[in-house]
């Protein structure tokens, strides 16, 4: 037996629309809805370049302050970060956060042949895009 691949992260979240808009809009991922529902009010799966939807984002109408597990609410500081491999131009993600008036760090980090772009989703979830070094 053998882990592959990232499958999905789940984010219940408070801030469900700014988290679609966030994804859809920011990261440029298809934002679909779940098939448990009827619209996306309660919920959205954001979809690779594949198809595979790689992040759940659950509504919840409860935000728990501090960072002991709570599970089906809302809560910051449960997930450092995630990272999601990128293909394209970096230049091309930071224009689009940029033209959001979303904060970010990026780099070049040698050693692992990527570039990497940190930026936080609306939750306070630290999300690493990375790119192959040209």
């Amino acid at each position: 037996m053998s882990v592959r691949r990232l499958d999905h992260i789940n984010i219940c979240t408070a801030r469900l629309a700014q988290s679609i808009a966030f994804y859809r809009d920011g990261i440029g991922m298809a934002v679909k809805q779940p098939p448990t529902t009827t619209d996306l009010s309660r919920g959205a799966y954001c979809h690779d370049c594949d198809d595979v939807p790689v992040v759940h984002l659950v509504a919840t109408d409860s935000e728990v302050p501090g960072a002991d597990p709570v599970r089906g609410a809302a809560q910051r500081g449960m997930i450092d970060h995630f990272a999601l491999r990128c293909e394209g131009s970096p230049e091309e993600y930071r224009a689009r956060l940029d033209a959001l008036g979303l904060d970010y760090q990026a780099m070049d980090v040698p050693m692992i042949g990527r570039h990497l772009i940190f930026v936080r989703d609306p939750n306070g979830v630290m999300v690493e895009l990375g790119f192959p070094l040209c």
